[in-house]
């Protein structure tokens, strides 16, 4: 029979031969950082400094309560919040929970890396829960509790759409997160968090320029704040949707249920989170299997990629590079141009200056960032289809 697990692990020996489980390497330190960085889709500069066993809770959005949970992570309750039991991780500038067997498990390593090909219900690498930066983190706060020795109320940026509050139709997002270890354990972790939160706030500014980028940020600051003023996060513009804003997106719109869809996705970001602020539970699974509205696909395919995250490690790298190499001619640009013509020549976006103009700058970026590689052959269809 057929395994594709197999398959993956051969590809991986090729690509990597130290990430074979033939290899013997003994930096189980590093390996345990990759798996890390792998399950919740975080940048390479991120490294596991805390994890403890955690419950967290939140107030279930209204769509989610006629349906069944997913298989094994049912609410605990089923009157005013959803829990869940898992593992909540800090690194240098991210608190990531999640309901998987995690990087942490005694036996993690590369070698062990095949814990990730396994069945996750659904839900990913990451489980129900979050990635949620340390710059999106507006307040934390130590509740008093009977049930657990430490209980923390987290406040993230979600709903502060205005410099004079949030914003009333969009509920303020609060996440309640008992801890379960030692007091030493807890005391530690909240340390680092405190530490961590404290450094967090030199990328303020790179927060406000990618949320302002995300049109999920639009979709619902925009219809709750007709006649209000705009915030510094809110662009009056919406942001780019792609191609398909101009040139129409492929398919038959009402066939797709577009409009269905994104009444969906809208609710869901409402009462979960959007873009940096996101919180992962059986819906949110579920809707993806639905399908993505087509103007924000983009954005939830770099937050589940975890390349959201690398813009906002460097939000003005992709300027700055066209910027840098500006009139500068390489082998990867000659190859591009002979290219750009026989992508995806059907759309109508690729039969104009705009659409070429933009696969031309997407393609010329990644050469220069990645000289190794600069340009194969395909390239142009795979950037072109994400342009749309």
């Amino acid at each position: 029979m057929f395994n594709l697990n197999t398959l993956v692990l051969k590809a991986q020996s090729f690509i990597d031969p130290n990430a074979s489980p033939s290899s013997n390497s003994s930096d189980t330190h590093s390996s345990k950082a990759a798996l890390f960085r792998l399950q919740f889709r975080l940048p390479d500069s991120q490294t596991p400094l805390r994890e403890i066993t955690a419950e967290l809770s939140f107030a279930p959005p209204s769509a989610t309560r006629s349906h069944a949970p997913a298989h094994d992570q049912k609410p605990r309750s089923h009157d005013r919040s959803a829990s869940y039991v898992g593992k909540l991780h800090l690194s240098e500038s991210y608190l990531c929970f999640s309901t998987q067997p995690t990087s942490f498990h005694p036996t993690a390593s590369i070698q062990a890396s095949t814990a990730f090909n396994g069945q996750t219900h659904g839900a990913g690498p990451a489980g129900n829960g979050f990635t949620l930066p340390l710059v999106a983190i507006r307040r934390v706060e130590r509740l008093q509790t009977q049930n657990a020795l430490f209980a923390l109320s987290i406040t993230t940026s979600n709903g502060f759409t205005s410099s004079v509050g949030p914003s009333p139709a969009t509920p303020v997002q609060k996440l309640t997160i008992q801890l379960a270890g030692s007091r030493q354990a807890c005391e530690s972790f909240c340390d680092g968090l405190k530490r961590g939160l404290r450094d967090a706030t030199k990328d303020a500014s790179n927060l406000k320029t990618i949320v302002g980028q995300c049109y999920s940020e639009h979709l619902l600051s925009d219809k709750s704040q007709k006649g209000a003023e705009h915030s510094d996060l809110v662009s009056r513009n919406p942001p780019d949707g792609g191609l398909g804003l101009l040139f129409r997106y492929p398919g038959d719109a009402k066939k797709l249920r577009d409009k269905s869809k994104m009444r969906l996705w809208a609710e869901y970001l409402r009462e979960n989170g959007r873009n940096l602020t996101l919180v992962r539970h059986p819906t949110f699974t579920r809707l993806f299997r639905v399908g993505l509205p087509n103007r924000l696909r983009g954005e939830l395919w770099e937050l589940t990629s975890g390349s959201l995250f690398l813009r906002l490690q460097k939000p003005s790298l992709y300027t700055d590079t066209l910027t840098k190499f500006n009139g500068r001619e390489s082998l990867a640009i000659d190859e591009i141009e002979k290219d750009l013509n026989r992508s995806l020549p059907e759309y109508a976006g690729f039969q104009s200056q705009e659409g070429i103009g933009r696969l031309r700058r997407v393609l010329t970026a990644y050469s220069w960032v990645n000289e190794e590689v600069g340009y194969c052959q395909a390239m142009n269809i795979v950037v072109a289809a994400l342009l749309m």
